[in-house]
């Protein structure tokens, strides 16, 4: 089960199309990161509720770090619909404005904060995310920057699934994650250390059918939802 603790709402997420490079995160993202990191472990998780955000109970946090930055891509209901087989995951996705910092310690990644920016200002506005982090971990060692690879995580909200493209491998792969031990359906073929991609083309259907499905499905409960 995934458990996050939140200290703010998010009042909108910002969507800028395509891919940005990963590189360096804005002033203050940082920053505000690591200030979460302290405040998230030494002020708000009882050290009874470590374990719901990937240690052991009353494990010893002082070695806890933060790992690589993500800055968080989706794709929009709208931009999925218009999609074809032969188009590029880089025109597909949008940046939302938030970054996920995992947090490691003893070398493992054991959950992930996330940052946004609230007011003007970068801020740690959650903690979580525990089934994704050893993902993330995955992907960076399978396809490691040093290597120059620059693997940019993807979330579909309407599908609630997160996946990763890897642009400089070729510019149509889609490759669902695997949290919680389940991933996208049955297109999860690509191993649990994410050896190689998947295709976009492979995906496309199934995902364009999951989303339309959620949000019919808000609408009918009559709670809006749309492209």
């Amino acid at each position: 089960m995934k458990n996050f603790c939140c200290l703010a709402a998010i009042g909108f997420i910002l969507l800028l199309p395509g891919l940005i490079s990963a590189g360096v995160p804005p002033p203050g993202v940082e920053a505000a990161a690591e200030a979460g990191l302290d405040r998230f472990l030494n002020e708000v998780i009882s050290p009874s509720e470590l374990i719901n955000f990937g240690f052991a109970a009353g494990e010893n946090t002082a070695g806890a770090s933060l790992g690589e930055p993500w800055p968080l891509y989706t794709i929009t209901p709208a931009a999925l619909k218009a999609a074809t087989e032969e188009t590029m995951v880089e025109s597909l996705v949008t940046t939302t404005g938030l970054w996920y910092f995992p947090v490691v310690l003893g070398g493992s990644p054991r959950c992930v904060i996330t940052v946004a920016q609230m007011d003007g200002e970068w801020a740690a506005v959650s903690i979580g995310k525990a089934s994704l982090a050893p993902e993330l971990g995955k992907i960076s060692r399978r396809w490691p920057k040093a290597s120059g690879y620059d693997p940019r995580l993807i979330v579909v909200y309407q599908a609630a699934s997160y996946f990763f493209t890897v642009p400089e491998k070729d510019a149509r792969n889609l490759t669902p994650l695997t949290t919680d031990g389940a991933a996208f359906g049955v297109y999860q073929k690509t191993g649990a250390e994410y050896s190689s991609t998947a295709e976009l083309s492979d995906l496309l259907d199934p995902l364009k059918e999951a989303v339309e499905a959620n949000i019919a499905a808000h609408r009918a409960a009559g709670r809006g939802g749309g492209e």
